[in-house]
């Protein structure tokens, strides 16, 4: 017996020994474990395809909100958020509890009798149960204490998901709103290049024709400094351009999920005259009004609402907390033993303690919770007044890119106008100094700088009317004209401007 126990104990310990071997990771395990996912993770991004044309802002959108990780994390914790409501849900059922005894004895279980008193009579062995006995009870407890917290904990669980739930939609328009970005950045940019193609050759060319010149003393050396001067700038600036795009096109391909290279083209179609009249006719709602849209529309907002009856709906668990805890107990009993009078019965029971000692504290606990009710009031009004001046900002911000665009606009057309008679004027002319193409060459290097600043500010005053938008909490970014937001505007209009009386009444 005693080798049986030295064997088992040298089984257990070996057991514990590799158990714990098991459990342990070294710093070579590590490593291996982040070189596998480091290759898988790799492989996946490289790999995964780029739709082989060119983006719209819709389609960059919707590839943002299917690829973008942290709103499918978000997505995945607002899933577990609503399993764990149904938990709290099935909280609320009774506790039921099943007990069977089956027992079998080798002899009956009997007694004797003693006489006390001399009568005659006698008493012989008797015996009051069988050898086999079943046994079985059902047991119904339901604790008041309990189901009334879990119909508290079941609101509150609730109420998490749909606080989740206004988090995702207010990550999902920031992601918009960061898409949008930089896609009117790789728009323009790319617009920019295409145009800063063939005058970064003439900007070479040109740079040998004024050294041929000052050599044949055509001009001096200070007016040879000051051309290639010009057209030394002109070279960096477009170069500066072309590096802009190739930065936007890699952070707009990480935003949508894919490997970060510079290997994506987009639609900047939205930057013709067309578009730019669209953008004009979009008429804004008053000031008052689009701060009370704002207000009604923003997730941050309903988000502060929510946390508000979560701490009200704990005030309410602490005062049930406060009443004596109750028990109800319901117990349906079995038994074989033919000897019983009633081999059937049912147990009712209620058992009801508090402790006397603990209601100050749970008072304490109450005011305490009561104060924070009182301060989700106190942060809805800050988180208010900080979204009605996004609001205004974003909208000033939508003027000053609106007259940025108009005098850049307007500084492109008489670069142009004054272009055309300069051309126009060098056909005219019948001397053939070679001095005057220098000239003329500079002036369309700045016709189409001045162009590309035009574009620039045009996509900062789109950018402007998108975080306005965004701002105000509209889903706007999703459109591909003005023509639905300003439906949309309308009718958000009328929601607001109703609240508005009803308030004010």
């Amino acid at each position: 017996m005693t080798r049986f126990y030295r064997f088992a104990f040298a089984v257990a310990a070996g057991a514990c020994l590799l158990t714990m071997l098991a459990g342990c990771t070294t710093e070579k395990d590590l490593r291996a474990r982040r070189l596998d996912l480091a290759v898988r993770h790799f492989d996946h991004a490289k790999y995964r395809p780029v739709p082989d044309k060119y983006l719209t802002l819709k389609d960059c959108i919707e590839l943002a909100l299917k690829n973008n990780l942290d709103l499918k994390a978000s997505k995945m914790e607002e899933d577990v958020a609503n399993k764990q409501k149904v938990a709290e849900l099935l909280r609320m059922l009774p506790e039921v509890n099943f007990n069977y005894t089956g027992s079998h004895r080798d002899n009956y279980a009997a007694t004797s009798s003693e006489k006390k008193v001399a009568s005659g009579a006698s008493y012989g062995a008797s015996t009051s149960q069988q050898r086999d006995i079943n046994y079985f009870n059902l047991d119904f407890a339901l604790s008041v204490m309990d189901f009334g917290l879990a119909v508290f904990n079941s609101q509150q669980a609730k109420d998490r998901e749909l606080m989740l739930k206004q988090r995702n939609i207010r990550l999902a328009q920031n992601l918009i709103l960061d898409v949008t970005k930089v896609y009117f950045n790789v728009a323009v940019y790319q617009r920019a290049k295409i145009m800063a193609a063939d005058l970064l050759e003439l900007c070479k060319n040109r740079s040998e024709l004024i050294s041929k010149l000052e050599k044949q003393k055509a001009i001096t050396p200070f007016r040879a400094f000051e051309e290639r001067k010009k057209f030394n700038d002109m070279e960096r600036r477009l170069e500066y351009y072309t590096l802009q795009y190739e930065n936007a096109a890699v952070e707009l391909r990480s935003l949508l999920g894919f490997y970060a290279t510079s290997n994506i083209k987009v639609d900047d179609s939205v930057l013709d005259k067309e578009k730019v009249d669209e953008l004009y006719n979009l008429k804004l709602p008053k000031m008052e009004v689009m701060e009370q849209i704002a207000l009604l529309n923003r997730p941050e907002m309903a988000e502060r609402d929510i946390q508000k009856h979560i701490n009200a709906v704990e005030c309410h668990k602490i005062i049930l907390s406060m009443f004596p805890s109750a028990r109800l107990f319901v117990d349906f009993n079995a038994s074989s033993n033919s000897y019983l009078y009633n081999q059937t019965w049912w147990d009712l029971g209620i058992n009801a303690a508090i402790n006397l000692m603990k209601l100050p504290m749970k008072a304490a606990q109450l005011t305490a919770q009561g104060k924070t009710v009182d301060a989700e009031d106190v942060k809805a009004y800050g988180q208010a007044i900080t979204i009605m001046a996004q609001v205004r900002i974003a909208h000033a911000d939508i003027l000053i890119s609106k007259a940025a665009f108009e005098q850049d606009d307007k500084i492109r057309t008489n670069y142009f106008e004054l272009l055309s008679a300069a051309k126009k004027s060098k056909r005219k002319s019948s001397s053939t100094f070679t001095l005057s193409a220098l000239e003329v060459d500079h002036m369309e290097l700045q016709v189409v700088n001045a162009s590309i600043m035009r574009t620039i500010s045009l996509s900062n005053y789109y950018l402007a009317c998108f975080r306005l938008m965004n701002a105000m909490g509209i889903d706007n970014m999703r459109q591909e004209n003005f023509a639905a937001l300003e439906k949309e505007l309308a009718l958000q209009s009328d929601n607001a401007e109703k609240v508005i009386r009803e308030a004010k009444k």
